[in-house]
């Protein structure tokens, strides 16, 4: 009995998910994780150090800083975990784009978000062109 996918001993292999990125770590790709850490790392280290400068443990601040990035990682990863089961690949981000538009009057990604109705009416009555045949 011949198996569908089987050619003998060897498996008939058609990969349908070659240009899709792969999942690394708790539902994000690759991409995704080093954006978080960078932008993390970014906001937390600065923060910490110059709340620890004060007390002379800026150093600290830096090894905390990385931790928090670690943290936030841990945060974001869950919240887009959830967020991105429900959507189809890539859709997380076109949502994200539209809230942020939506919530921050600074953000301008051209999504249409108002809704309104269109006249049919012409304000000026249209004018016909006589075209003579062609010989």
């Amino acid at each position: 009995m011949k198996e569908p996918g089987m050619n003998g001993r060897e498996i008939e292999f058609i990969p349908d998910r070659l240009i899709e990125e792969p999942v690394v770590f708790r539902g994000l790709t690759d991409t995704e994780v080093v954006m978080i850490i960078v932008a993390a790392i970014i906001f937390w280290i600065p923060v910490c150090v110059l709340l620890l400068i004060p007390f002379g443990w800026a150093l600290f601040g830096v090894g905390i800083g990385f931790g928090m990035a670690i943290g936030t990682l841990l945060v974001v990863g869950k919240y887009l975990q959830g967020l991105k089961r429900r959507m189809p690949d890539g859709l997380h981000v076109v949502y994200l784009k539209k809230q942020a538009q939506k919530k921050y009057s600074f953000f301008n990604f051209g999504y249409i978000e108002a809704s309104q109705s269109w006249d049919i009416r012409r304000d000026q009555p249209v004018k016909k062109i006589n075209m003579e045949p062609e010989e």
